[in-house]
C-alpha cells in the first residue's frame, strides 16, 4: 500500500518520491519524533501504530465509502490528481 501511494504520488507530482525505513528501534530510539515535537510519552503508542500499519492493519477491503457517498469511489491517483489540480488555481 505504501509503495503503491508513493509511485502515484511521484506519477502526480512528476518527480521521483523517496520512502526512508525505519524499523520501530529506530523510529523510537533516534531524535526523528523528539525533533518533530512528539512528547515523550507518545512515542510507544507511535511506534505500536506503526507496527500495526506495516502489519497490514489498514489493508482492509471495504465498500462502505462507496454506500455512505451513493456513488463509486475513484482511484487514489485521480482524487490526488483533483487536489494538485485545485490547489493550482487558487
Amino acid at each position: 500500500m505504501q509503495e503503491e501511494l508513493v509511485s502515484v504520488l511521484g506519477d502526480v507530482f512528476g518527480k521521483e518520491i523517496l520512502v526512508q525505513q525505519a524499523d520501530d528501534d529506530t523510529y523510537a530510539n533516534t531524535n526523528m519524533m523528539r525533533v518533530a515535537g512528539v512528547p515523550e510519552a507518545y512515542i510507544p503508542m507511535y511506534v505500536n501504530i506503526q507496527k500495526g500499519i506495516r502489519e497490514g492493519g489498514l489493508e482492509v477491503e471495504s465498500n462502505d465509502l462507496e454506500k455512505l457517498l451513493g456513488r463509486p469511489t475513484i482511484s487514489i491517483k485521480e482524487a490526488l490528481n483533483q487536489i494538485v489540480s485545485q490547489s493550482s488555481q487558487t
